[in-house]
């Protein structure tokens, strides 16, 4: 498979992500928010998010980067086209989980509910871990070293900035049951329930 098919499955793959998520930007903004908490923070972190994509429009749309290209094999390519797919499902099943609860920006207000249902009831940023994974499918698939690491590292600059903040602001709002949620779950990677069962017997 040539250079430029794989262009254009990953320019396909980034339009399907693009659409689901001005399908749920639009829900957001349907109806009011309530203060957003580290606002300034908030779009910093969201603004580097958006450079981390620019190397890929790069790839996709010119071959100014392609002295940049790893050898990876046609199988580890496909493998990524798949792990960006499953991360779009679990970004939606995500989003179909939180419902009016979710906000690309980190606030809370009065009918807020603390969701863990869906992806929730094994892991507590299941959104994160979609990113995570579309990430790291676009890696292999684009097979280029300065999308990569600018990718990336735009994805784990938005994590390490957000995601005690986030915490944060959770148990503010929901108290013991918040944490209580965390006793019982993992940030990114479920528990391996299985074992702990075996241990029980």
């Amino acid at each position: 498979m040539s250079e430029a098919q794989f262009k254009r499955v990953l320019a396909a793959l980034l339009l399907v992500e693009i659409g689901i998520r001005l399908h749920y930007m639009k829900s957001y903004r349907d109806f009011k928010r309530a203060m957003i908490k580290h606002e300034q923070r908030e779009k910093m972190s969201l603004a580097f998010v958006g450079l981390g994509f620019i190397p890929i429009f790069f790839y996709v749309l010119t071959s100014r980067i392609n002295s940049f290209r790893l050898p990876f094999p046609a199988w580890l390519r496909w493998f990524g086209a798949g792990i960006i797919f499953a991360g779009d499902l679990l970004f939606v099943w995500s989003h179909r989980a939180l419902g009016r609860n979710w906000s690309p920006f980190l606030e809370t207000w009065k009918d807020h509910t603390l969701v863990t249902e869906g992806p929730y009831r094994f892991i507590r940023h299941p959104m994160y871990a979609a990113i995570a994974l579309i990430g790291i499918g676009v890696s292999f698939l684009s097979a280029n070293l300065l999308v990569i690491l600018a990718h990336m590292l735009s994805i784990i600059s938005m994590y390490l900035v957000r995601v005690s903040d986030e915490e944060k602001m959770m148990a503010e709002q929901f108290g013991d049951e918040y944490r209580e949620y965390v006793q019982n779950t993992r940030r990114l990677i479920p528990k391996l329930r299985i074992l702990r069962s075996r241990k029980q017997i």
